[in-house]
């Protein structure tokens, strides 16, 4: 079981599931229509697949474990603005939303293949659901490689000012 596994371990699978995750969700994406139907049908049917590994995985898992369901809450938040110590909580935030739009999108597609009437709503969380995908990116690059750019753009800025005033 994987709760058995070390740290490092759950991070890996962690990262494979996401990788399954936004691979077939991005093919979903870029096959929808008409002409590659069954392509969609079948990434889209992966992506649900993942989401219901990542929520069985997600509550059997000892709570320690980065494979846990995310639960983001004010508490969290709280100490994390009072100490600045710890993970953000912005990443369970994400996390959560991630997977309940992303799980509304694959259901909703699921559901358009019986019952025509879901087609529409399917394409219009999934087009609002890139928005949430764009800030999860834009969120994660920062917190792992923005700061450090943001510190050399500023570095840079001061240095040019104490140069120029030299």
């Amino acid at each position: 079981m994987a709760g058995h596994l070390p740290a490092r371990s759950h991070m890996a699978l962690l990262k494979a599931w996401h990788a399954w995750l936004a691979g077939a969700f991005l093919v979903a994406y870029a096959t929808a229509g008409e002409d590659a139907f069954a392509i969609h049908q079948f990434a889209g049917y992966a992506v649900l697949a993942a989401i219901a590994v990542r929520a069985v995985a997600g509550l059997l898992i000892p709570a320690p474990s980065p494979l846990r369901l995310p639960c983001p809450s004010w508490r969290a938040t709280r100490d994390w603005l009072a100490t600045g110590k710890g993970r953000h909580p912005l990443f369970a935030v994400f996390a959560a939303a991630l997977l309940a739009v992303v799980g509304l999108v694959a259901a909703s597609g699921a559901l358009a293949d019986g019952t025509p009437w879901f087609e529409d709503p399917h394409e219009a969380i999934a087009e609002a659901s890139l928005w949430l995908i764009a800030g999860h990116i834009a969120f994660v690059t920062y917190m792992y490689a923005g700061k450090k750019w943001l510190k050399q753009i500023t570095d840079r800025l001061v240095q040019g000012r104490n140069e120029r005033t030299m």
